[in-house]
């Protein structure tokens, strides 16, 4: 398949910044989500639009080795250097190098693939082949958790497995710790759709910032433990109120508030109108939080009188 040969070939020559000694990484997960959005559907008539959907299916990968800020911009807007990738603009937008994401999307209307790439990636067989390319060249010492997100829409749901094992007796300068926060973090962020638990808030920008924190439910310092059921997903408000005892969560997952602190204000913003709401929960039962650690934080913070 000469085509085929010659995306491979130009994908894995990908023009990136190495002024830190390794391949920036932004180019190639900026592929990786975009062949996530077309195996999806949501792709299907190759228009990547600079949406907060394209920025959720980069941040996925992102959050597997970076921690910092993404300037989802960058690759955005240089990967036309690599020959495939296209950009349209918007009928009053200039294609020029854009500070943020969302001066991107006043400019931009669509990026496009060349059609042969994209109809590449249209078939099964070729789109993996493609991905595992990507995922070779740029990510050899992470194929595993790459290859485990890929799949995590699939039966098993592998980067789970992964955070199955507390972090309780590895030291505290295992290679695999700040690995697992960030695994822990990512698949909080995507199990609750960024969407805070308690108040049900949800906010997440073009630039890949979002209001909500990936909260431990016993405190990582206590129990060293990353897995998805010591985990919710909660605006930075509500972490700081269950952190500090102000908020608890009962056997049936309904918020119980504390009586010990006054707060004023708008009726809508208050604590108190959350007291016995059920609270925002993953698509699936498994992976709720569990009940054992939500008993200990109870426990521990006595937060109704």
């Amino acid at each position: 398949m000469p085509d085929l040969n010659f995306y491979l070939n130009s994908i894995s020559r990908l023009n990136v910044n190495r002024n830190h000694g390794i391949p920036a990484p932004h180019k190639p997960l900026l592929l990786l989500a975009v062949i996530d959005l077309i195996e999806q559907g949501k792709v299907a008539d190759n228009k990547i639009r600079p949406s907060t959907e394209f920025v959720e299916a980069f941040l996925k990968y992102w959050n597997l080795i970076r921690s910092e800020r993404p300037r989802i911009f960058l690759p955005f807007y240089h990967l036309q250097t690599d020959g495939f990738w296209h950009l349209h603009p918007t009928p009053h937008g200039t294609i020029r190098p854009f500070g943020s994401m969302t001066q991107t999307a006043e400019n931009v209307s669509f990026a496009s693939l060349d059609e042969k790439l994209f109809i590449l990636l249209a078939a099964p067989k070729t789109r993996e082949i493609i991905r595992h390319k990507i995922i070779l060249t740029y990510f050899p010492n992470e194929k595993e958790i790459f290859h485990a997100a890929v799949s995590e829409n699939r039966a098993d749901f592998p980067l789970k497995k992964l955070l199955l094992e507390p972090d309780a007796g590895r030291p505290e300068t295992s290679p695999d710790k700040p690995k697992r926060s960030r695994l822990f973090r990512g698949l909080i962020m995507r199990l609750y759709n960024y969407t805070c638990a308690a108040c049900r808030f949800r906010l997440v920008t073009l630039d890949g910032m979002t209001a909500v924190d990936a909260a431990h439910i016993v405190p990582f310092s206590v129990s060293r433990d990353n897995a998805i059921d010591n985990g919710l997903a909660l605006c930075k408000l509500h972490h700081w109120a269950f952190d500090n005892g102000l908020i608890a969560i009962d056997d049936d997952f309904r918020l119980q508030i504390s009586e010990i602190f006054d707060e004023r204000g708008d009726e809508a913003f208050l604590f108190r109108r959350l007291h016995s709401k059920k609270i925002h929960l993953p698509a699936q039962a498994e992976d709720f939080p569990s009940l054992d650690k939500i008993r200990r934080h109870r426990l521990k913070f006595e937060p109704v009188r």
